[in-house]
């Protein structure tokens, strides 16, 4: 500190001191070096300081955040060396550190305690700390110093012994006047210090590591967001940082998010396989349903649930066979649409009657899984007859699926190239019914192997739902018909199917 007496008769000393005032005005006091350790390196966040670790490991943080705090093992080969730079040695400032010891180090010479933060002010041994932080072994208490010289020391200790294994904040708070220590937010004590801290330029700020010839001693626990402040902090503002949140939660909680994604579509994956295998669980579930729906309702819920696994069968079956030919990309695209069909599905099942809008939509969901399975070797088409109102007709659920499945895969598959496959929907009105017709120009039900007496299984289903809907409800007549297409030489040239549902006002 500069005293009047050295100027006396001296302008190039009065110029000296204009520009020493000069340059303690220009401090910034706002400036803080941050070592928080957040983006998994050992650097101080704006470079501002070259940081060295030696023997340390990255470790979870306070918060748990993986590779985001620095572990010190405890010897003399293990210290995190923060630099030399000026800006890590305020003479008027504030360091604040968490740290979680892990035991007490017995290991070293000198002074027993374990060194949590130092810096020095001179050569030597003793009486060199500028700053020091430490676990003092023989007491069991925190303690910190800043010394002048043989003949002016600031000690403060922590009012509480440490627990091994838990976090603790640490501050301290130093200027020309005062030092104080505060210990988890809390104040442990303030002293007065009536001489200005120096420090030994050339000396680096350490951690872990006495960094003495005389004091050897070492510190073994872990160390996180070290923070140097150009000014002294309030005690409000010293609670605000040991109440700081975890400036990662937000990234953790996308995290959970998508964690907790993939294990709910691994739990749908398996419901589903379930219910597709497991009829005897399915029988149980329509038997506790019957206890609680109409004689007529829990007819409808039987056919439901035999078509359900229908559908879920041959998506799984076509996930498989894609997973089998390695095609890895296609079977994920598959399987996100697979998903929203499955969860469409189950939206509609415990509904009797759906709006035609609906139904086409799950129409179409299921057309692009058949197209997106076999590389889109068909091509599809919707015509909806001009003022048909699709949101206030309502059809029975599922209806068109049997059929949709049978005209991809019995009629336009086995084509092999004889003409370009082509299915067709059409939805229009004749007379007093409203009719969906569904044609594709496949082989045809007698090349393809279904004779035309027979029907496939989905086409049983579909016959007993019209057939339970008819009798539950006298006035509706729901029907449907399959017609053989020929070519010009009576050859086959595929299958129309024609749904037709009559309402009476």
């Amino acid at each position: 500190m500069l005293r009047p007496r050295f100027l006396v008769g001296s302008l190039p000393c009065l110029l000296l001191l204009f520009i020493s005032v000069h340059t303690i005005a220009q401090i910034d006091t706002n400036l803080c070096l941050v070592f928080d350790f957040n983006e998994h390196e050992l650097r101080e966040k704006e470079n501002r300081s070259i940081v060295k670790g030696v023997g340390v490991t990255m470790t979870s943080d306070r918060f748990g955040n993986d590779n985001a705090a620095v572990y010190i093992q405890g010897h003399n080969a293990s210290y995190l060396n923060l630099g030399t730079s000026d800006l890590l040695k305020p003479p008027h400032g504030t360091i604040s550190l968490w740290v979680k010891l892990d035991r007490r180090v017995y290991t070293g010479k000198g002074y027993d305690s374990n060194p949590i933060f130092i810096t020095k002010n001179g050569p030597g041994d003793d009486f060199i700390d500028a700053y020091s932080i430490a676990y003092e072994s023989y007491s069991g208490f925190f303690g910190t110093a800043t010394t002048k010289d043989s003949t002016e020391e600031a000690i403060i200790f922590s009012r509480e012994k440490i627990r091994f294994g838990q976090w603790y904040h640490l501050v301290v708070t130093n200027n020309e006047r005062e030092y104080a220590f505060y210990v988890n937010g809390i104040l442990q004590n303030k002293v007065p210090k009536n001489f200005e801290t120096t420090f030994l330029k050339t000396d680096s700020v350490v951690l872990g590591h006495t960094a003495s010839v005389k004091n050897e001693r070492f510190a073994q626990g872990v160390f996180d967001d070290i923070r140097i402040y150009h000014r002294v902090l309030s005690a409000n503002e010293v609670k605000e940082l040991y109440n700081e949140p975890d400036p990662n939660s937000r990234h953790r909680i996308i995290q959970e998010i998508v964690r907790y994604s993939f294990v709910a579509l691994f739990f749908g994956i398996v419901i589903a396989i379930i219910i597709v295998r497991n009829k005897r669980m399915l029988k149980k579930q329509k038997e506790q349903f019957e206890l609680y729906q109409h004689i007529h309702d829990l007819e409808m819920k039987v056919f439901r649930a035999q078509m359900n696994p229908h559908f879920v069968s041959n998506c799984i079956a076509a996930i498989q066979d894609m997973i089998y030919q390695n095609q890895i990309d296609t079977a994920a695209q598959y399987l996100a649409k697979f998903s929203f069909f499955l969860r469409t599905i189950l939206n509609y099942s415990d509904r009797v009657f759906i709006s035609l809008k609906e139904e086409l939509e799950m129409m179409r969901l299921n057309v692009e899984l058949e197209q997106l399975r076999f590389k889109n070797k068909f091509d599809f088409e919707l015509v909806v007859q001009p003022g048909i109102n699709t949101d206030d007709i309502n059809i029975p659920s599922l209806i068109t699926q049997p059929f949709i499945e049978n005209a991809v895969w019995h009629g336009l598959l086995p084509l092999n190239n004889v003409r370009l496959p082509h299915l067709k929907v059409s939805v229009y009105q004749q007379g007093p019914d409203l009719c969906i017709e569904i044609t594709d120009n496949g082989v045809g039900r007698t090349t393809s192997g279904l004779h035309p007496k027979a029907s496939s299984h989905g086409t049983r289903l579909v016959n007993d739902k019209l057939n339970t809907l008819n009798k539950t409800d006298r006035e509706a007549n729901y029907r449907f018909e399959i017609i053989d297409l020929k070519g010009t030489h009576g050859e086959p040239a595929g299958t129309k199917v024609i749904i037709r549902f009559t309402y009476h006002d």
